[in-house]
């Protein structure tokens, strides 16, 4: 019994991992960074017994994780014949500004760069509809300012003025995973 015991106790120390919450690495060599590979087009062609097209239904991955279906109606007659081309299409966004005395906001793309010496108190995201709330702590007195009808993934900004602090609400056209890096002249968000 004292045999077993010990030869337990041996193959416990032996086997055991100095620290068992680091993850094991079993492949050391390939360490890339993986860049995300972005859709540009497809070529498809159907089956020679096509004659209409019904519907066309994307599977796609959401922002949580889930798997969820998009359906288009398109009730069509189609030539076979022809193959069918899906493809995207990027747009040349302008640079969006606004500019007060004390705050430049530069909207580009899918980032938005908050020029400000003013330190940020807190952000936070809310729904119905989806805005990023931002406030910065500043005794400014200024008039409420609300830019509308920006034609990029914000819709609208509004800046407010409160006892103590100011706040910018950016109105978002979806849900994003927002990433806010602070930089030596403000802050850069980065909606993904």
């Amino acid at each position: 019994m004292r045999k077993i015991i010990v030869l337990l106790i041996v193959n416990i120390i032996l086997f055991a991992r100095e620290n068992p919450f680091v993850p094991v690495v079993k492949n050391t060599t390939n360490n890339k960074i993986v860049n995300k590979e972005y859709f540009t087009s497809k070529e498809i062609k159907l089956p020679n017994d096509a004659r209409n097209i019904k519907y066309l239904i994307f599977k796609y991955q959401s922002l949580t994780g889930e798997i969820k279906e998009y359906k288009i109606a398109i009730n069509k007659a189609i030539d076979w014949h022809n193959p069918i081309y899906i493809t995207t299409k990027k747009y040349k966004t302008k640079i969006v500004e606004v500019n007060l005395p004390f705050l430049n906001l530069y909207i580009k793309n899918h980032s938005v760069l908050i020029q400000t010496e003013d330190e940020l108190l807190r952000k936070f995201l809310l729904v119905k509809p989806f805005r990023l709330v931002l406030d910065y702590k500043a005794n400014r007195n200024f008039l409420a300012y609300e830019k509308k009808k920006i034609n990029t993934f914000i819709k609208r900004v509004v800046l407010g003025n409160h006892k103590g602090y100011y706040r910018i609400v950016l109105y978002l056209d979806a849900k994003y995973k927002i990433n806010l890096i602070n930089t030596a002249e403000g802050y850069l968000i980065d909606f993904k």
